[in-house]
């Protein structure tokens, strides 16, 4: 079917047009046809990075297979160019929800990435961006490598970081800082590990607008052995009921395969109140992060979708919320109810079924 689009051209181009299609005894149409299906043809340097921007779910299907699944065959985890919309993807994952405070891990993974592919360019002699990453790092520039690691080990002193300055620190990776086809294999295999790799996708899933839906397709498509857990836990009044649809331990090969998903169920005296992935993500974000740096979140912190407050700062008692629900607890309850979620969570059958369900639905 044929359909009429409208360019602006140079006249010394138009005229060049004209006189090859009368030597070539055709149409300027017919000509510029050829021209451009040819040109379209030939592989270009961006080709296939494009190629992964065009269908991005389709890539972070691959991706996952490769990354968290381990179905490489083989061959290097990710190539140059799914690199590249990784590390955007990641940047990007910082941007989307309000309000909200950043694991360190993985940020601290992404940070230690740039500092390494900046002292590889330092030793190599290769041309370092040095304007862009002074704007961003405070470097002075007589010698960045080291600059940059004095600047993380102070960024190190700081606890908790939201996800605008988190967003900012990233923008080197992701804006092609570090041209990645500078860099030769061995170095690459170097930096980006698979365990790094594995660490930065479930950020790299919040850059994509990812549904559950979007995860329950990928899971029935690529059944990822994640396991079914149960685990209660009290605090006072208060019971948290979370609940791991997965699979049994010891299932039969070719069983019905649930797709993985939490629940997570609160009971207190009057209610009982379910939630899904993302408020218990980060809610648990919150706990682990207060837990570990009590004195850094002493007022609290009202989140996207998650709020809390400790005892001693509003009230006597301490509380939390998801959306409008608020649930304060004495003192006691409130340390138990932090110190229990954030263990358990932290090892054994619940904690590698919470890093499977990252890995699909995506965490900060």
């Amino acid at each position: 079917m044929l359909s009429q689009l409208t360019l602006r051209f140079h006249k010394k181009l138009i005229e060049a047009l004209k006189m090859r299609a009368g030597h070539e005894n055709t149409s300027v149409n017919a000509l510029a046809e050829r021209f451009l299906d040819s040109a379209l043809k030939t592989a270009a340097p961006e080709d296939s990075y494009l190629a992964l921007l065009a269908d991005r779910d389709e890539a972070i299907r691959g991706m996952y297979r490769k990354i968290m699944l381990g179905q490489t065959f083989g061959l290097a985890p990710v190539t140059r160019d799914e690199l590249r919309l990784l590390l955007g993807l990641a940047q990007e994952g910082c941007v989307h929800g309000r309000n909200r405070l950043v694991t360190r891990p993985a940020l601290q993974m992404l940070l230690d990435i740039t500092g390494e592919l900046l002292a590889w360019q330092a030793e190599q002699g290769m041309p370092i961006d040095l304007p862009y990453l002074q704007g961003i790092f405070h470097l002075q520039g007589t010698a960045p490598a080291t600059e940059y690691a004095d600047f993380l080990a102070t960024l190190r002193q700081r606890p908790v970081i939201d996800q605008g300055y988190a967003e900012r620190l990233l923008r080197p990776l992701a804006s092609q800082c570090f041209d990645l086809r500078t860099f030769p294999d061995e170095a690459l295999a170097q930096i980006f590990t698979l365990p790094r790799l594995q660490a930065l996708f479930p950020l790299a899933l919040r850059g994509e607008p990812w549904s559950e839906e979007d995860a329950r397709q990928l899971a029935e498509a690529t059944r990822p052995v994640i396991p079914a857990v149960r685990e209660t836990i009290e605090a006072g009044t208060l019971r948290f009921d979370i609940q791991v649809d997965g699979q049994a331990i010891a299932s039969r090969p070719g069983g019905w395969y649930e797709v993985p998903r939490l629940h997570l169920l609160i009971t207190g005296q009057d209610f009982v109140v379910p939630f899904g992935w993302t408020h218990f993500s980060e809610l648990l974000g919150l706990f682990t992060l207060y837990a570990r740096h009590p004195d850094a979140l002493a007022h609290g912190h009202h989140g996207e979708h998650v709020m809390f407050s400790p005892p001693g700062n509003a009230s006597k008692d301490g509380f939390f919320g998801l959306d409008g629900l608020r649930i304060f607890l004495p003192p006691e309850d409130f340390a138990t109810l932090v110190r229990e979620l954030v263990a358990r969570c932290s090892e054994g059958t619940l904690a590698d079924a919470l890093n499977g369900l990252r890995g699909l639905y995506g965490d900060l």
